[in-house]
């Protein structure tokens, strides 16, 4: 139904609906991977004709899961774009689940269907780490923040405090778009970005180094000044 239906629908609100689509997708994948792959090991293999008429169905029954699939992910569009709230974590990670439910039903198709059913499994395993790896370098929070700073372009709230809150990937793009904020969401923004500056001069140890931390060292360094006026004094463990 898409917006016209949210609009029209008496207490139906968008978050509803992205949420009802992701539901419906996971109980629907839920359901037909685990009948696909019990009646494939049903069917008698000697006999040609229900061979070719199981993949004949369950092709049509996985292209019908895609038809759930892109429902689903145009609902979380919609949640997200000009017409929405921005992106969250919870709205984001939802279309990573999405995109490797996806590379598991085609991984089906060119294993299970093509008689190389052992080969299934451990392809699925495979691409969860792909997908995990790929969401690595694909850097979710700089996504997020880019995504909203982009709406807010169009005209869009941007929600200063939760931006400013994500995980320090998302420091460096929020500092070089920080004069496209207005006054208000400055002041959120800076103030945040400056406990979490306190807070990492507290965090020297070797143990907590990671590659995020140290690049936005580097990039808070050309702004101590203003960062120290905002936090006069820091409390690390044991003061």
């Amino acid at each position: 139904g898409g917006m016209e239906l949210v609009q029209n629908t008496p207490d139906f609100k968008l978050a509803e609906y992205a949420r009802r689509g992701f539901g419906e997708l996971v109980a629907v994948s839920a359901i037909v991977l685990p009948m696909l792959l019990v009646s494939h090991w049903l069917i008698r293999k000697e006999t040609r004709t229900a061979e070719n008429l199981f993949r004949t169905l369950a092709g049509v029954q996985i292209a019908l899961l895609f038809v759930i699939m892109a429902s689903a992910v145009q609902r979380i569009v919609l949640l997200t774009g000009n017409l929405g709230y921005g992106m969250t974590t919870v709205r984001l990670y939802p279309l990573i689940f999405m995109t490797w439910l996806a590379i598991v039903f085609v991984l089906f198709a060119a294993t299970v269907l093509r008689g190389a059913r052992q080969h299934f499994a451990w392809a699925a395993l495979w691409s969860a780490f792909f997908i995990l790896g790929a969401t690595h370098v694909f850097n979710p929070d700089e996504f997020i923040v880019r995504h909203n700073l982009a709406l807010m372009r169009e005209g869009r709230e941007f929600d200063a405090p939760y931006n400013s809150n994500l995980s320090y990937d998302a420091i460096p793009v929020l500092v070089d778009s920080f004069a496209d904020l207005n006054i208000e969401d400055q002041v959120t923004a800076l103030r945040a970005i400056a406990w979490r500056n306190c807070r990492m001069k507290g965090e020297a140890d070797l143990r907590s180094w990671n590659y995020s931390r140290s690049q936005v060292r580097s990039v808070l360094n050309n702004y101590d000044t203003i960062l120290q006026s905002q936090t006069p004094v820091c409390y690390f463990d044991g003061d």
